[in-house]
């Protein structure tokens, strides 16, 4: 919610929440606030809680539903409140990504609480063939994304076919084809951030003392871009196993400090000009401080990812992909160690891990852990349980996978032959020198990249792609499938980092001769 704008300047922004309160003395209220009639009920009381000297604006993101203008006509404020809609579809965050940005998207399927994030996907995918042309090879797996495709396939027999197209490719993915990897730890430098401090539309907030020990006030909370072009620290190391990028700092010290010192050591102008030019190229003013927040950073996230409790939740989570015998292990431990354990978000994950891959929990154990969950987090958790369950994410053996119940899907998650099938845990992770996606995570490589890498291969024509729950759909022809696929989408930035655009999807296949 934003209050009191005058021409370019915002007097107060906050968070629109049932409680909050509005400035009587500001002359326009501003609401930015996604179709949500909950949130428009807010709405509506703020308003009748305002006399009528102040103007309200109410923006919908992407768009205002019958449902919510029906909130607001039975409320009667629609004279007072000017209605508007804010249509954003894929935001270009960074160079190889674009964005829904919409975190809550997942969860409303899953729960059938809104289905507004595929009408938002399909209208994105409309834009993007709109500007570079009509994509010729189209592949979904999942009932969502089949859906999807459909409505594009509908849409598309009503025009003619534009001639060429800037994008090869175009591959949807439902969350509920790989449920499993959102809820592992990942390993790179960037992933290390986001586990221990969420990255929120690539920016960083985090507390002074993190990037600064001899800060002045260290409880401040800082803002950190994380995505700038002149952190070339970041930008180098951002991909890398932790392990790998924590040693790379102090080279890349000791090489800023050899070049400081060089100064006063070249003796011809040859070796003057190219000190300058490597000068101008690192952008050494700026790299400095740089260089000092990451390197602060590092150390400090070094110190939370080598707690006790936090290695290990981490090889349980381990243990718990590899091996079915590790179970009851992981289950005695999780008993023991529930009680003691402050991070309920890892403790929930580990549970919905256990429940994936083993097709459910047996009843006694299942009404076991949740009672030690609620008993250690309080009753809060217990509808957090519930929405956990419907979801199909934590289950009794004798229960089925309601959300792909309702869209016809396959009720089975066979976790250890999709594992088997398409090598989701190698022998050995190379993270010095990766030539796979596994060093992302302890030695796992996430499965939708593997679905991505199978498409490549055969076009999904393998018949292991139909152990993976869901319906799969390809729209394109014999010729088009020869030509490789550059754009992919996935709706969790936790199936590792290079997945915005996998290196393998990225590779024109070549002709066989």
């Amino acid at each position: 919610m934003l209050s009191g704008l005058d021409k370019d300047l915002i007097a107060d922004s906050m968070v629109l929440e049932p409680d909050c309160h509005v400035d009587a003395s500001l002359p326009v209220v501003v609401f930015l606030l996604k179709p949500d009639p909950k949130l428009t009920r807010v709405v509506v009381d703020l308003v009748k809680r305002e006399d009528d000297s102040v103007k309200f604006m109410a923006f919908y993101c992407p768009r205002c539903t019958i449902v919510c203008k029906s909130v607001l006509e039975e409320a009667e404020v629609l004279k007072r409140v000017r209605v508007y809609e804010l249509p954003y579809e894929l935001i270009p965050l960074e160079k190889d990504l674009l964005t829904l940005d919409d975190e809550r998207s997942v969860g409303d399927l899953m729960l059938g609480r809104s289905f507004n994030a595929l009408t938002m996907v399909k209208c994105s995918i409309q834009r993007l063939q709109a500007l570079f042309g009509r994509i010729p090879v189209k592949a979904a797996k999942g009932t969502w994304s089949c859906s999807i495709l459909n409505a594009l396939k509908k849409k598309e027999l009503e025009t003619e076919e534009a001639q060429g197209s800037e994008i090869d490719g175009l591959i949807l993915l439902d969350r509920t084809t790989d449920l499993v990897t959102p809820l592992l730890t990942p390993m790179t430098y960037e992933g290390i951030i986001d586990e221990f401090y969420p990255i929120q539309a690539g920016v960083l907030r985090i507390k002074e003392k993190a990037i600064n020990p001899e800060a002045k006030d260290p409880e401040r909370t800082r803002t950190l871009p994380l995505f700038n072009k002149d952190d070339i620290m970041f930008e180098e190391t951002r991909n890398l196993h932790f392990d790998v990028a924590k040693n790379i700092f102090p080279k890349k010290y000791e090489e800023v400090k050899t070049l400081c010192s060089s100064k006063d050591k070249f003796r011809t102008l040859e070796e003057m000009t190219d000190y300058i030019k490597r000068l101008r190229s690192i952008k050494l003013h700026k790299l400095q401080a740089l260089f000092n927040t990451n390197f602060n950073l590092v150390v400090h996230l070094h110190g939370l990812a080598s707690e006790q409790t936090v290695k290990q939740l981490l090889e349980l989570e381990v243990n718990t992909i590899s091996a079915c015998e590790l179970h009851d292990e992981v289950m005695s431990i999780l008993e023991k160690e529930i009680p003691i354990i402050k991070d309920q978000r890892r403790i929930l994950r580990i549970l919905c891990l256990l429940s994936l891959t083993l097709g459910g929990l047996s009843k006694d154990k299942y009404n076991l852990l949740g009672k030690e969950v609620v008993a250690r987090f309080g009753s809060e958790e217990i509808m957090r349980l519930i929405n956990l369950n419907k979801a199909g994410l934590l289950k009794k053996k004798s229960q089925e996978f309601s959300f792909l119940n309702i869209f016809g899907g396959s009720s089975e998650w066979q976790w250890w032959k999709i594992k088997e099938k398409f090598n989701l845990i190698p022998v050995q992770a190379n993270i010095e020198t990766p030539k796979d996606i596994d060093y992302t995570y302890s030695n796992y490589a996430p499965l939708s990249i593997r679905l991505v890498q199978s498409f490549l291969e055969s076009s999904w024509a393998d018949p292991d792609i139909n152990l993976v729950p869901g319906e799969k759909l390809v729209l394109a022809s014999s010729e088009a499938l020869r030509r490789s696929c550059l754009l992919y989408t996935s709706p969790s930035p936790r199936d590792g980092l290079l997945s915005r655009m996998p290196s393998s999807a990225c590779k024109k296949k070549k002709k066989k001769k």
